[in-house]
Order: C-alpha cells, then structure tokens, then sequence
C-alpha cells in the first residue's frame, strides 16, 4: 500500500479541435473581457473573453487514464521519487457552460488548469496502473528519466500522482474566444426570435482555457 499527502498543482494541456472556431478579432491579443454569456451580443464575435458557469455534458464525455471517472477534463500528473514528473496527461471533451439562463457550446483546442490538495492513498492495483501508464509513455527498455531499465523495474518505483478531474455540475471558468449565431442548436429568446448558440471556441495558438474558480470568485 502507497500512502501520500502532499499539494499538487496542475496545468494542464490538451484539448479537441471544435467544429467551428470564432475568429479572433484584431486585439483580441489582449486580457480576456470579463463578461457574462448574455452579453455575447454586446461585444464583436472573436473577442476573449471569461465566463464563470456550471460544467454540462455537450457530447462524449471521457475516462480518465488512471482511475477510470466518467469526466469533462481531466489532467494527469505522475512523479518519482527526487520527485521529478514522469508523466503527464492531460485532455478535455467538448462540453457545455451553463451561465445564467444562457448554455455555452465549448469548443477547443483546449488547455486544462487545475489547483488543489490532495490525499493520495492507492494499492498495488493502482500502482500498477500508474506503472504501465508510465512504461507505455517511455521508450522500451528505459526508465522515465532515460537511464536503462530491467523491464519490470518500473513496477517497483514508488510513485506519486494526483489525477484532478472536472465533471458535470462542476463550478468551472472558461477563456476564449465567443461568437452568437443563428444555428438550429441555438435557443430561441421568444417564439418567433431566431434560434442563437453562444458560444466560445479557442485556436492552436490561443486555445480554450478551463479551470476552476477561486473559492468566492463572482461573475462579472
């Protein structure tokens, strides 16, 4: 049995390319505008911006690599002792952001950050997994840090991970890039208004950030 107790941060990377990626507007380099859903209309499409909202599924949901939940993103950080990082993984699935009355399609590229403690007590089952995760990452016959390996001296290692997950009804906030548009998956304010989806998508160079607020943290 593996017991640990420590803070992990994590940053986390990774994401999904979404069908449609606003177009970033020519000072959209700048801070992302602090905003709420329901002023998408306000700002030109392709301006960042950040919501805070409630975590919905939009699609697929994914597994995490190591204790198998049912997530939105998760990010995956596992070390050895010196305690250097041997992996890491990260990745988050299209989803929803509730804000208010106004669902937020969310697209990526995305990257993940994450920030909390974490008690960490696993068995040899968990270790294990953590030891093919980490064998299958580096080449055959070596170790993480590149120094040669017998092939079941990874099994023997004792690790150290936290694996932070974000699921459905979790508080999240998400930074990119919004847009509004008439699309039949939008939601129509009055019978006869046009049906209008919000939503945010990133680029490789600027992709999506989701994290997790700051206890306390309000909606602009």
């Amino acid at each position: 049995m593996w017991n640990r107790r420590s803070r992990a941060l994590g940053l986390g990377g990774g994401g999904w390319p979404g069908a449609s990626v606003a177009r970033p507007t020519p000072d959209a380099a700048g801070r992302a505008l602090g905003t709420r859903a329901a002023r998408f209309g306000d700002v030109p499409n392709g301006t960042r911006v950040r919501i805070y909202g409630t975590a919905r599924e939009g699609g697929a949901l994914l597994t995490s690599p190591l204790l198998n939940r049912v997530c939105v993103a998760y990010r995956l950080v596992v070390e050895e002792p010196g305690w250097h990082a041997v992996l890491e993984r990260a990745a988050c699935a299209p989803f929803l952001v509730q804000d208010g009355d106004v669902p937020v399609s969310v697209r990526g590229p995305f990257i993940v950050y994450h920030r909390a403690d974490y008690e960490w007590d696993f068995g040899n089952d968990v270790q294990q997994r953590i030891a093919r995760l980490v064998d299958a990452a580096v080449e055959p016959g070596r170790s993480a840090r590149g120094q040669s390996a017998p092939a079941d001296e990874i099994y023997c290692r004792n690790y150290r991970y936290f694996e932070a997950l974000i699921r459905p009804g979790d508080r999240v906030t998400v930074e990119g890039f919004a847009a509004v548009a008439v699309h039949p998956a939008g939601e129509r304010d009055s019978l006869r208004a046009p049906p209008l989806l919000h939503s945010i998508s990133g680029t490789p160079e600027r992709p999506v950030i989701v994290s997790v607020p700051e206890p306390g943290s309000v909606a602009p």
